[in-house]
């Protein structure tokens, strides 16, 4: 039985960029998952302008950019009453919008040229645990591989929460989102949309290869609509967001909820990084730069640990202090642009006041995109233009 320093769980942006790193570092890491690459990914498939500049930190974004991604400069989001508002990120950077199947398998061949081994279509079953603490993984045959450290990066109901027994409560938000590439009748000028519907919203950014990505997001009683035909829901739900002339070109991806919270990310032997250390309902494109960012702070404390040969839980306490200073404001953002999203008249509301007053709406969309603090956004100057 060959011993790694880490075995990373999940080939998605998370986990390679943080295998990717900790293989710079001089660690024999080994990457799991279970599909085979390139795998489409239910997404938004919108990297912020944050994530952009991870990219760069992790030394990927020439290879990500010869595929030639769409550029987004900014973001329009309209109320179910027809007020809308664009909010423009600086002029200096801007976000990108790029299929996952693209973007997750450029990322595993960045994270092999570094030296990590990947091995896809093998299912992690269970954890390996020695004298209490995780140590390895079993692969769905039985077959046992010895690490001293796990990385758990599969995302939403991620398996290696659930064997450490991470998830603090069933999910509460009921949502489900329904994705599809379409090709559309006109270009979307460098911006992505949300448009609100009666019950939920649309999603869209163009991506590559000429085509855009539609999120369709259902929510509450909504969902018992879609039944067992979700391209038929889909394609309704084109129809009547005024999508009309586009045209559908693979078939409809599902997932949902958008609620998983961890109790905590670190475990002895073991951390959490992307969403499987907690999830809440990203937006335009926070989620992907999370998990490029989550990968560099995980990359960290694992790197401490293993070269102070202590992996404990306790040795690990600084990612779970650097992951709530990093995300927390910004998940707290996510709790009320949820609140305004989900309640038309309030959206409607303030979709009105900031396209009188544009500067809100690049404030709104440049603290979603990671570009400026949340804190940004209490500033006297701000707050007095929303209430006066």
């Amino acid at each position: 039985m060959s011993a790694w320093d880490a075995v990373v769980v999940g080939g998605g942006p998370a986990g390679s960029a943080t295998a990717a790193r900790l293989a710079s570092a001089g660690f024999a890491v080994l990457l799991l998952d279970r599909a085979a690459f390139p795998r489409r990914k239910p997404c938004g498939e919108c990297v912020n302008p944050a994530g952009v500049a991870a990219l760069h930190r992790l030394g990927a974004l020439d290879r990500v950019l010869a595929a030639d991604p769409a550029r987004l400069d900014g973001w329009r989001i309209a109320a179910a009453d027809g007020r809308a508002f664009l909010g423009r990120f600086p002029a200096d950077v801007h976000g990108l919008g790029i299929g996952r199947e693209v973007l997750d398998t450029l990322l595993i061949e960045h994270a092999r040229d570094a030296g990590v081994e990947v091995r896809t279509g093998l299912k992690v079953a269970d954890l390996r645990r020695e004298g209490g603490r995780v140590a390895g993984v079993v692969i769905e045959d039985g077959t046992e591989i010895a690490s001293r450290m796990v990385v758990g990066a599969d995302g939403l109901r991620s398996v290696v929460v659930r064997r450490l027994q991470l998830l603090r409560r069933p999910p509460r938000l009921r949502k489900l989102a329904l994705t599809a590439h379409v090709r559309l009748p006109e270009p979307m000028a460098g911006r992505g949309e949300l448009r609100t519907l009666g019950a939920g919203c649309v999603g869209l950014a163009e991506v590559d290869g000429g085509r855009a990505n539609v999120t369709v997001v259902v929510t509450g009683d909504e969902m018992h609509a879609v039944g067992g035909d979700r391209d038929a829901y889909f394609d309704g739900a084109l129809l009547r967001c005024g999508l009309a002339g586009a045209e559908r070109v693979d078939d409809v991806l599902a997932t949902g909820p958008f609620d998983w919270p961890v109790r905590r990310a670190i475990a002895d032997g073991a951390l959490l990084v992307g969403d499987a250390a907690g999830y809440y309902d990203p937006f335009t494109g926070q989620g992907i730069f999370r998990a490029l960012r989550g990968a560099e702070l995980a990359a960290e404390a694992v790197e401490a640990a293993l070269h102070a040969g202590d992996v404990s839980a306790a040795a690990l306490a600084g990612y779970e202090r650097a992951r709530r200073r990093a995300f927390g404001p910004g998940e707290r953002l996510q709790h009320l642009v949820e609140a305004f999203v989900s309640r038309p008249r309030l959206l409607g509301w303030a979709a009105g006041r900031f396209a009188r007053r544009p500067v809100l709406g690049d404030a709104i969309i440049r603290a979603t995109g990671d570009v400026r603090p949340v804190s940004s956004l209490l500033s006297p100057s701000l707050v007095a233009r929303l209430v006066l």
